[in-house]
């Protein structure tokens, strides 16, 4: 029975963290959109990476521990 709970958990924790970096990401990428138009991709990333980063490690990866 621990194990079916266990296996629910963990995927309860990887379905709101991809949500949460899913959209995470995408709105980053949605508000940096107009002040990196015309820029190579390695340029873009460089700015989307330390909001995600940030975002992942302070908002989403806790809600995905409470959510558990």
């Amino acid at each position: 029975m621990t194990t079916i709970r266990n296996l629910l958990g963990h995927s309860r924790f990887l379905g709101v963290t991809m949500t949460g970096a899913y959209g995470l990401i995408n709105g980053i990428l949605a508000a940096a959109a107009p002040f990196t138009h015309g820029w190579a991709t390695w340029q873009t990333t460089l700015v989307a990476v330390p909001p995600m980063v940030i975002g992942m490690v302070h908002v989403v990866v806790p809600l995905a521990r409470r959510m558990r």
